[in-house]
């Protein structure tokens, strides 16, 4: 069995710790790995191997390939999407993919989104296995979780028959519900929250895209195939696929799972203390009741006489919502995507192919980051007309080349370079290399950044 792993994603209903350029999928909450780390580790165990394909954007990249070396994983096959298209054409992308590397049309494909929470992982890999029974019955099968409560974020889907043990014919899906309709389905017992994860065999979901989706050409040649992808309809894969087509069952399953699509989520799948809260990071709470205190940062949140709360903190913005309200934070991104506020795109860190680099301090005419580049790793040959840098060595050792001259630079070293002079950055050491960067000049804009060499780093922002 193939896997295939979508990681796109705005970053919206979990602002402000997910961006646009680094969301939810890459976030640390509920253990020590990034929930798609967590995918990845959950996809290894059904594959038994290298048989994982992510699909992702090309912003991306550099993050998946940091995140995968994190936890030692190699071999995953990474497909960038050359626009953002919706699940549909990704999954045909991913398709397209396997087909290219000689991947049999009978072989089966399950397709997880990067950015759910799965707790009972050993139930999920049952599930599985039941659902590959219906697949080689012809099925595309879906996974239900069962409703513990009336939820209206989620999508339900209403089953009829008992096609195998467990597995059960899909009649009819209903979007996202009011309350009062959520809490019929509740009732009735033949409703499911639709977990968003589909298993097929190739050839069955090559058919139904063919039938479907006619514009989306697997006949074409590989690069044909991308070249066209910006051309095809932003579209779901539930609404042009399965909404469409017939024989559906869905894995009735009780596995822990969640879209987190929500603080208030987060918060419902969190251990709580004595007092109902959930608090994470440096926290001095009082007489606070039925609360989430969220904050991966070094600054203190003190907290008095709240209750029903969500207050989350970074190091540029700071969230407070009562709790009934987490669905409506995608209104403040919207607002500040209207103002074209940065703090929508960008966390203070930004991850790219060379490490990342994180803004310290900012003036009219100075600006203070931190870079951190990994073994082997620097940036390219580079010059700005405007401004001058000022490097300190924190930690490793840098190969410098400045107006062509080569020298190393060591731990509590420094080194300057003039405006209008090319230089370049290397990590000769085993270890990250860390600097301290201090940038002062008249203007400082990403413009002033001329790249001098390697192709790969022409779109590079701001460096």
């Amino acid at each position: 069995m193939k896997a295939i792993i979508l990681s796109g994603g705005s970053g919206t209903r979990l602002w402000p710790v997910s961006r646009e350029n680094f969301p939810k999928q890459f976030m640390r909450i509920f253990s020590e790995h990034s929930l798609f780390q967590e995918t990845v580790k959950r996809a290894l165990k059904l594959t038994g191997g290298h048989d994982i394909y992510v699909v992702t954007g090309e912003k991306y990249e550099w993050i998946i390939r940091n995140e995968l070396e994190e936890i030692g994983v190699s071999g995953v096959n990474i497909v960038t999407e050359p626009a953002s298209r919706n699940t549909a054409p990704a999954i045909a992308l991913g398709i397209k993919k396997l087909l290219e590397d000689g991947v049999s049309k009978e072989e089966h494909v399950i397709v997880l989104p990067s950015d759910h929470l799965i707790k009972n992982t050993e139930a999920f890999a049952e599930y599985v296995t039941k659902g590959r029974e219906a697949v080689r019955k012809g099925y595309i099968v879906l996974f239900g979780e069962l409703p513990t409560y009336p939820e209206t974020g989620y999508g339900y889907i209403n089953y009829g028959d008992e096609l195998i043990e467990g597995v059960f014919k899909v009649l009819e899906f209903k979007e996202k519900p009011s309350y009062e309709k959520a809490v019929s389905y509740l009732k009735e017992g033949n409703f499911l929250w639709n977990c968003g994860i589909f298993l097929f065999s190739i050839e069955r979901i090559i058919k139904d895209y063919e039938r479907l989706v006619p514009e989306i050409d697997f006949n074409l040649p590989y690069k044909e195939f991308v070249k066209s992808f910006p051309n095809l309809r932003d579209e779901s894969f539930d609404y042009a696929i399965l909404e469409k087509t017939t024989d559906i069952a869905i894995v009735k399953a009780d596995m822990g799972w969640s879209d987190v699509g929500s603080w208030k989520a987060i918060y419902d799948n969190l251990e709580k203390d004595e007092n109902n809260n959930v608090l994470k990071g440096d926290v001095e709470a009082h007489n606070l009741k039925n609360s989430m205190v969220f904050s991966p940062t070094n600054k203190l949140i003190a907290c008095i006489g709240l209750e029903n709360c969500l207050i989350v903190n970074t190091e540029d913005a700071t969230l407070i919502v009562n709790m009934e309200d987490a669905q409506k934070v995608k209104e403040v991104v919207n607002s500040l995507k209207h103002k074209e506020d940065p703090r929508v795109k960008e966390h203070i860190t930004t991850y790219t192919l060379f490490g990342s680099f994180t803004f310290l301090d900012k003036g009219d005419r100075y600006v203070i980051r931190k870079f951190i580049l990994k073994p082997s790793a620097g940036l390219p040959t580079m010059m700005h007309h405007h401004r001058t840098k000022h490097w300190i060595v924190l930690k490793g050792t840098a190969k410098i080349v400045i107006d062509g001259k080569s020298n190393y630079v060591h731990e509590n070293e420094s080194f300057f370079i003039p405006r209008s002079t090319p230089y370049k950055i290397e990590n000769v050491g085993r270890i990250n290399l860390e600097l301290i960067e201090i940038q002062s000049g008249e203007y400082l804009r990403e413009d002033d950044t001329i790249i001098l060499e390697d192709q790969e780093w022409k779109d590079t922002r701001n460096i």
